[in-house]
């Protein structure tokens, strides 16, 4: 792994996120799942477009505002196609828009869900020597603790992070970071050298362990 490099981590999950909104057929608040399905309309040259979302509770929907008034020149001719056959990626990407869901004033439930995160590199070279940079791409409705969220992602332990912190050696933009702060979108966490040698000592461990 080069670690001269920039990372980004594209964290991505395993179901998309619901929508919180009052929902008038029970009268309360409940969570509003992306059907995966659009709405189109057409009249003359202006497009609109939705995606739909069904209350969890009682299938009520609830259209959430991708196109209004678009121009018809305005679209791709591929997107328009996949949104009268409701393809999947087009939902999935809708679905994790975060522009969109505060264009549409939408409020996005909390996710307890599994989630999986890709790592690429990126052209952009760390500002220190054998140390780390990693650029996190996550979408709304995520609630990740920091310390809990980099256990997860390097060979080491919650308390080791946790030391790290105390110590200074991880920092969010340029700041130490606290175990407690939340994963967000955009922040760029940095992992000093002294980190990154025991980061090295745990990998070449866990090497050792499966050649035995």
């Amino acid at each position: 792994m080069n670690r001269n490099l920039r990372k980004q981590w594209i964290v991505t999950p395993d179901q998309l996120p619901a929508v919180i909104r009052r929902c008038p057929k029970c009268g309360k608040k409940t969570e509003f799942i992306n059907s995966g399905k659009f709405r189109v309309n057409a009249n003359g040259r202006l497009i609109d477009v939705w995606l739909i979302y069904r209350c969890g509770q009682c299938e009520t929907s609830w259209n959430m505002t991708i196109w209004e008034r678009a121009e018809a020149g305005r679209l791709e001719k591929e997107e328009y196609e996949g949104f009268l056959k409701n393809d999947p990626g087009l939902a999935e990407k809708y679905g994790n828009n975060r522009d969109l869901f505060t264009r549409n004033k939408a409020e996005v439930a909390v996710a307890n869900v599994e989630y999986h995160v890709t790592a690429v590199d990126t052209a952009y070279p760390c500002g220190e020597a054998n140390a780390m940079e990693i650029e996190i791409r996550i979408p709304p409705g995520f609630d990740l603790r920091a310390d809990i969220f980099l256990m997860q992602q390097l060979p080491v332990s919650r308390s080791r992070i946790k030391k790290w912190c105390e110590d200074g050696f991880l920092l969010n933009g340029g700041q130490v970071l606290s175990p407690k702060e939340k994963i967000k979108d955009g922040m760029l966490l940095q992992i000093r050298k002294e980190a990154c040698r025991q980061i090295q000592e745990e990998e070449s461990k866990m090497i050792q362990y499966h050649i035995v």
